[in-house]
């Protein structure tokens, strides 16, 4: 048996070492000299790096590390800081280099002010990818079949929705399309830009059992994009934008691939192009498609629809 003298120093900093970056376990640290005893080689080693990590700080930063673990162990939410501090040192492991060495080189409240931002960024991008994700030829089918039936289950509700619009344009547009399910992608569309997504729920009731309806038709990815949303607001766009990839496909039936061609080479902006030119194969065609819909499309249309476009008009 190995001296347990030797394992006494280690055994003392465990308790320690769970405060200090990247070295979280995801097993309980040894409270024993039995237990650390019976640590595979690894781990044991990876211990002992830590304990040299922490031998090389000041008397200061060592005491300042005790007294935040005394702290921690005796929070009620103890559990719930360990596991958010787990998740920290993950995400802090994840960036690059360059851009984890200035975030910890920032003063503490600059930091956390820092990795909110960046937090916040990294989860807008992600919903971005999300939204751009296409779906597939079943998928879309079910969700147009889907879209339609809403359309007509709502078209009354919706007719009286369309009172509250204000915008006068908005009122010309609608009373002048003569589809009524085209009148009501209009109106909906019209009362999200007017009116943004707060009364969503207030305006359509049965809306959280619409869609699960949906989703049960839905296949495995596209039911797990739809979980990978990470709030009402979000899963609610994600369908949305769905209709819109349906509503596309349908109005883009008659195209040729010449016709997408010839507005590839001479008429799409640099920039779309660029945009375009960065995607994979698979997504290409249908982004296309989306381009050139929108292309197509009227301005006060495309500015319905496509909000965000005006930004880079």
């Amino acid at each position: 048996m190995k001296n347990k003298s030797n394992l006494l120093p280690l055994l003392g900093v465990t308790l320690v070492w769970i405060s200090l970056p990247a070295i979280f376990a995801h097993q309980p640290l040894p409270k024993t000299v039995e237990e650390l005893q019976e640590l595979a080689p690894k781990e044991r080693n990876e211990l002992q790096q830590k304990k040299v990590r922490f031998n090389q700080l000041s008397e200061e930063k060592k005491a300042e590390y005790r007294d935040f673990n005394v702290k921690l162990n005796a929070s009620p939410n103890q559990q719930r800081l360990r596991s958010v501090m787990e998740a920290y040192t993950v995400w802090l492991l994840n960036l690059e280099t360059d851009q984890r060495n200035r975030i910890l080189a920032l003063p503490l409240d600059q930091r956390l002010q820092e990795v909110v931002q960046l937090v916040k960024q990294q989860k807008e991008q992600r919903f971005k990818e999300l939204l751009d994700t296409n779906l597939k030829h079943n998928d879309l089918l079910q969700v147009g079949q889907w879209y339609e039936g809403w359309l007509d289950v709502q078209n009354e509700n919706l007719t009286q929705l369309a009172k509250s619009i204000e915008d006068e344009v908005a009122q010309s547009i609608i009373k002048q399309t003569k589809d009524p399910r085209q009148r009501s992608t209009v109106i909906v569309a019209f009362l999200l830009r007017e009116q943004g997504d707060s009364k969503w729920h207030e305006w359509f009731g049965d809306w959280e059992t619409d869609v699960t309806k949906l989703m049960g038709s839905l296949s495995e990815t596209a039911q797990f994009l739809y979980a990978s949303a990470e709030s009402d607001q979000q899963r609610l766009q994600l369908v949305l934008r769905w209709g819109y990839y349906y509503f596309v496909a349908q109005s883009m039936q008659g195209i040729s691939d010449d016709e997408l061609l010839d507005f590839y080479k001479n008429k799409m902006s640099p920039e779309d192009r660029e945009i375009l030119d960065r995607q994979l194969p698979a997504n290409v065609i249908p982004m296309l498609r989306r381009f050139y819909f929108q292309y197509r499309m009227p301005q006060v249309i495309r500015r319905m629809l496509v909000p965000e476009e005006r930004s880079s008009e």
